[in-house]
C-alpha cells in the first residue's frame, strides 16, 4: 500500500514539473513568436466589431473583424505581426480578409480591405516571393512590399511616400505608382504633384503620421541595437560547404534575422547599414532558386536609398551583387531609368565615379532597343554621369 502511495505521489510531482516547464516553454516561445496582430486606440472613439476599444488598450485581431473610427480626430493603429503599422484616421473602417504567418515565420500574407475614408501604411518587412501586404478598396487592390502610402476613398487617391505600390484594377489593369506620384483611383490616372499638395492632400494626416512614423523607427532601432551582436555573428557563417538541408535552415535563419533590419536607411547609420547588405547578400547566396530573382531586385532599393542620402561608400557592395548574380531586363531598365534622372555632377566622388563605371559591363549589354533606344544609348547615359 506504501509503494501504491509513494508511486502517485512521484507521478504528481512528475506531473506538476511537467506542467510548470510546459507553462514557460509556452511563455517564452509566445514571448518571441507571437504570430497576433492587434488594434489599439489612441484618442478618440473606435470599434473593434460590437466592441467599443479602451484608449492605449490593444486588442488581438482575427479573421474578418472589423475595426471602425467614429468621432472627429479618432486615431486608432493596427500593429500588424511583422511590425508595420496601419493607422486608421476618424470616420474610417476596415475588414480585415487575411492574417497568416507560416510556423517558420518565411511566410507572411496580410490583407484588408478599406470600406470607407482613410488610412497610412508604413509596410516595413521584407516579403519573400509567396508573402505579400494587400490592401483592397471597391474593385482596385494595392500589392505592397516595404512602402509608406495612405489611401484617401473620400478624396480618391492613393498617394506614395517612399518606393512603390502595384495597383491591380477589375483583376487585370495594373499599374506601378512610384513615390510622389499621387494617382486617382477612380479614374486610375495620375494627379498632378502640384495640384495634390496644394489643393487635395490632408496636410494634418500627414504631418501627423509622419510624426508617429518616426517614433516608430526609433523604437525599432533602440531594439534593433540589442541584436546587434547576435546579426553579426550570423552575418559571418561560412555557406560554402553546407549541405542543402543546412542551407535552408539558414535560409530561414538569416531571413527571421534580416526583418529586424529590413527598414534601417543609410541615412540611420552606415554600420547598420552595410550590416543589412552583408545579411541580405548571404540570403542570396542560400535562397531557393524562386526566391533569388526578387531578393536581387530588391537591392534597387538600397541602390537608390545610397545615392539618395549621398551614401556612395555602399554602392560597391550592391554593384557587386548586381555584377556577380543574373538581372533582369525590368531591373536593368529600372536602374537606367533611375540613372536618368538624377543629377549627380556637384556630389560625384570617386567611389561613385568607380561603383557607376562598373554599371557599364551589366548594364549596358543585351537590353533590346525597344526597351532602351541603342546599347550606345545606354553606354552615353552611363559615361555621361561619370563624366560630369
Amino acid at each position: 500500500m506504501q509503494k501504491i502511495e509513494n508511486k502517485f505521489i512521484y507521478f504528481i510531482l512528475i506531473l506538476i514539473i511537467f506542467i510548470i516547464w510546459f507553462s514557460i516553454y509556452i511563455s517564452v516561445f509566445k514571448k518571441w513568436v507571437d504570430r497576433s496582430s492587434y488594434v489599439q486606440l489612441i484618442d478618440g472613439e473606435a470599434y473593434l466589431n460590437n466592441k467599443l476599444l479602451t484608449v492605449d488598450k490593444k486588442e488581438k485581431l482575427l479573421l474578418n473583424d472589423v475595426v471602425k473610427t467614429t468621432k472627429d480626430n479618432s486615431l486608432a493603429i493596427i500593429e500588424w505581426w511583422d511590425w508595420s503599422v496601419t493607422r486608421l484616421w476618424w470616420n474610417t473602417s476596415i475588414v480585415i480578409n487575411e492574417l497568416y504567418v507560416s510556423d517558420s515565420l518565411d511566410k507572411l500574407n496580410i490583407s484588408f480591405e478599406l470600406l470607407s475614408w482613410k488610412t497610412w501604411s508604413n509596410v516595413i518587412s521584407f516579403l519573400p516571393e509567396e508573402s505579400y501586404f494587400k490592401q483592397t478598396f471597391a474593385d482596385t487592390e494595392a500589392a505592397i512590399r516595404w512602402t509608406i502610402f495612405n489611401v484617401d476613398l473620400q478624396n480618391d487617391y492613393l498617394y506614395v511616400i517612399d518606393h512603390s505600390v502595384t495597383l491591380t484594377k477589375n483583376s487585370w489593369e495594373k499599374i506601378e505608382v512610384a513615390e510622389k506620384s499621387p494617382i486617382s483611383l477612380s479614374t486610375f490616372s495620375f494627379i498632378s504633384l502640384d495640384e495634390f499638395i496644394k489643393n487635395i492632400r490632408d496636410n494634418a494626416f500627414d504631418e501627423l503620421n509622419r510624426r508617429f512614423d518616426i517614433e516608430l523607427f526609433n523604437k525599432l532601432k533602440s531594439d534593433l541595437q540589442a541584436k546587434v551582436n547576435s546579426l553579426i555573428e550570423i552575418s559571418w557563417k561560412k555557406i560554402d560547404e553546407l549541405s542543402s538541408q543546412d542551407k535552408e535552415k539558414l535560409y530561414n535563419d538569416l531571413l527571421s534575422s534580416y526583418q529586424s533590419l529590413n527598414f534601417i536607411s543609410s541615412s540611420d547609420s552606415n554600420d547598420l547599414f552595410n550590416l543589412k547588405l552583408t545579411i541580405k547578400e548571404k540570403l542570396l547566396q542560400v535562397a531557393p532558386d524562386n526566391q533569388k530573382e526578387m531578393i536581387i531586385n530588391s537591392f534597387l532599393y538600397d541602390f537608390k536609398d545610397s545615392i539618395k542620402t549621398k551614401s556612395y561608400d555602399s554602392l560597391d557592395i550592391i554593384i557587386w551583387i548586381f555584377n556577380s548574380n543574373e538581372t533582369t531586363i525590368a531591373l536593368k531598365e529600372e536602374v537606367l531609368v533611375y540613372l536618368d534622372k538624377i543629377n549627380l555632377s556637384d556630389n560625384l566622388k570617386s567611389s561613385v565615379i568607380t561603383s557607376i563605371s562598373m554599371l557599364k559591363d551589366t548594364f549596358s549589354a543585351q537590353i533590346p532597343t525597344n526597351i532602351i533606344d541603342s546599347k550606345n544609348k545606354a553606354q552615353d547615359l552611363i559615361n555621361n554621369l561619370i563624366n560630369n
